[in-house]
């Protein structure tokens, strides 16, 4: 069997998602007639170039200003690239080699879910971890009547997809019909080919958490929107805990490296002693339950997105953009 490359493309400013790379070079640049269009200062019109030939996969620099990076080593003209090779272009843009379909930790193959309009059979496939629907100028599907973010589609397998609206997520399962802003989905499974390119999507979540355990009264937690500079304090004990400890695991994860689909997942269990204590296993599903209810509630009330609280089966995290504790 050939050998078929790809490249998990990911970056603070990009949606998580596999390319294939062929012999045509895939162009990365600034530039709009790029394969991969990054707008990024740091990014050169025409920055680099990575194709396949055989059973080889090379990287070319094309005299960029600020240079193409290869496992964090500045590179100059063409190299050989290995599976598991890091290329970092620009401030935030990683690439990772891999083989084609090999399965990435909850990322896609050649599978993936689709929602289905049952009135009229149309079909809107998932293209990364997250489907949007509403009238928001990055949702997935767009319904100009509806709220910005009507609901939110998390997906982390099969087994483990999340629909999020208001302020309450519940799990789903594939064949489930689900009734968003008065059209009527049906979740299925269907193929779709990989993706030619990635575009960027704007930050939800621009936010600064500051967060301690020692403040006057107790346990505090601020967040600030830092695009726009709001703020909104949180004092109630227990909701306070919880930000302190998804803010941590974050900064944490980020450090460490993790790649950032993975960054800030913390079981469940361990949000639950670190808030009520081993005592609080025996119902802390609920309790947790409740609390991220009313966090959401507290914070959306604040004008802020309550969705910067993410669930998942037996995880949960926070999505910021800046932790300091």
């Amino acid at each position: 069997m050939a050998v078929v490359y790809e490249l998990l493309v990911e970056g603070d400013s990009a949606v998580s998602r596999a390319v294939s790379v062929g012999n045509r070079p895939f162009a990365i640049g600034r530039g709009p007639s790029n394969d991969l269009v990054v707008p990024d200062g740091l990014v050169s019109w025409e920055h680099a170039k990575i194709w396949a030939d055989g059973a080889k996969i090379w990287c070319a620099d094309m005299s960029s200003t600020n240079g193409t990076f290869v496992n964090d080593q500045k590179i100059t003209g063409t190299v050989q690239l290995d599976v598991g090779d890091c290329i970092s272009v620009g401030g935030k843009l990683r690439l990772k080699v891999q083989l084609h379909g090999k399965e990435t930790g909850g990322r896609f193959d050649m599978r993936s879910i689709a929602l289905e309009e049952v009135a009229t059979g149309l079909k809107h496939p998932f293209r990364s971890t997250r489907f949007i629907v509403g009238s928001a100028m990055d949702a997935d599907l767009r319904l100009p009547d509806a709220p910005p973010y009507a609901a939110e589609f998390a997906y982390h397998g099969v087994d483990d997809l999340w629909m999020m609206v208001e302020n309450e997520d519940r799990q789903l399962d594939v064949g489930q019909t689900v009734e968003v802003a008065g059209l009527t989905f049906r979740l299925i499974e269907v193929d779709i080919p990989r993706a030619p390119t990635i575009q960027p999507q704007r930050d939800r979540f621009p936010y600064r958490l500051s967060a301690t355990l020692d403040g006057p009264t107790g346990p505090l937690a601020e967040l600030e929107n830092l695009d726009d500079g709001r703020k909104a304090r949180v004092e109630a004990e227990t909701r306070a805990i919880l930000l302190f400890l998804l803010g941590r695991k974050v900064d944490e994860d980020r450090k460490s490296g993790k790649p950032r689909d993975e960054i800030g997942w913390c079981a469940d269990d361990d949000i639950i002693v670190g808030v009520w204590g081993r005592g609080g296993l025996a119902d802390g599903a609920n309790r947790l339950k409740v609390l991220v209810h009313r966090l959401r509630a507290e914070v959306g009330k604040a004008g802020f997105d309550p969705w910067l609280i993410e669930r998942r089966k037996r995880f949960i995290r926070i999505r910021i953009r800046e932790f300091a504790g």
